[in-house]
């Protein structure tokens, strides 16, 4: 009996350097979340032993997701945006997030040729409300009315100031080709922020991954977006963002499709792309960059692709796949 007392031992030890060994090497656990959010559904993945930790840094990042939308949601009555969209040309003092998001669009649709452009609210309105609900083609009057309504170099960011305004009445903003990759990346900084090194965080398709999946990039397949059944291709995100514009994300049918990713110079549907997808460090610069080359088209959004050195995957009208330069 003695004797076996310290065999008994020695097993017990045993197992339990076994345990502590298979526990080390084992895969960490997936923790997740998804809510409702920015009128679409955010889904946090986070790779990570302590779940106790995972679950505050997903309580942190959909805590600023919800700050983000209330102080950028065009249909809040309190939020910075609509209160700027009513002071019209009177300065709003504005959040220094909001402020940086304003700068942002301004810079791509500078480089863009103004193809993208926050100021389009006037004929997103006409379209996909009015047009909509009166089931009637918009004259070509009232389309022209609505687009000297648009233009980004009417909207005035004094940065040092923290505030904003139009210098011509009527005008308004949307920040929908661009607040949700800012709401990615802040939610990525909060995830940061938290200790946390392993994550994917995903609102309506604006994708970005911090780290690997336990030992493997984390992936994306990209729909094909005539047939919601099949994908184009796989794309491994090393510490990148994602983001696809498509004429299939919201739209209706009115003598043609009609969808939500209007040409500012032309006041109608942009019509060369199917869809576009960007692959960019933050997401906020993939969300801007793939409104902005779908609506160049596939020629000069390839163009500025190459420019940039950025990575992209262009669906043409007439479903021609066409990539950048830089894109594997």
């Amino acid at each position: 009996m003695k004797k076996l007392i310290p065999e008994l031992i020695i097993i017990s030890l045993v197992t339990v350097v076994l345990l502590v060994c298979i526990n080390e090497y084992a895969p960490a656990p997936l923790v997740e979340r998804t809510e409702q959010v920015m009128g679409t559904y955010a889904t946090i993945t986070i790779i990570e032993r302590d779940t106790t930790r995972a679950n505050l840094a997903l309580d942190a990042a959909f805590e600023e997701l919800t700050r983000i939308e209330g102080l950028m949601s065009l249909y809040n009555a309190s939020s910075e945006v609509a209160l700027l969209n009513r002071n019209g040309t009177n300065w709003t003092t504005l959040s220094p997030g909001t402020i940086y998001v304003l700068k942002r669009a301004d810079y791509y649709s500078r480089i863009s040729n103004g193809s993208f452009d926050i100021t389009c609210n006037p004929l997103l309105d006409l379209w996909m409300v009015k047009a909509k609900k009166e089931t009637r083609t918009p004259t070509p009057d009232e389309i022209e009315e609505a687009r000297e309504l648009v233009g980004y170099q009417h909207l005035v960011i004094d940065e040092d100031q923290k505030r904003a305004k139009f210098d011509k009445e009527g005008m308004s903003i949307t920040l929908g080709g661009i607040a949700k990759g800012y709401a990615v990346d802040r939610a990525c900084e909060k995830l940061l922020e938290a200790g946390i090194n392993h994550a994917l965080v995903n609102i309506g398709g604006d994708i970005r991954a911090i780290g690997d999946k336990n030992g493997v990039p984390w992936e994306v397949a990209l729909q094909n977006p005539r047939n919601k059944e099949e994908y184009i291709t796989i794309i491994k995100l090393d510490n990148e963002s994602v983001a696809t514009s498509g004429d299939y994300e919201r739209y209706f049918f009115l003598d043609g499709r009609i969808h939500h990713i209007l040409n500012p110079k032309t006041g109608y549907s942009a019509e060369e792309c199917i869809s576009v997808t960007v692959i960019t460090p933050n997401c906020i610069d993939a969300d801007a960059l793939a409104t902005a080359v779908f609506v160049m088209g596939p020629e000069e959004g390839k163009a500025l692709l190459d420019e940039l050195g950025i990575k992209g995957l262009i669906i043409s009208a007439d479903k021609q796949v066409i990539k950048s330069a830089v894109f594997q």
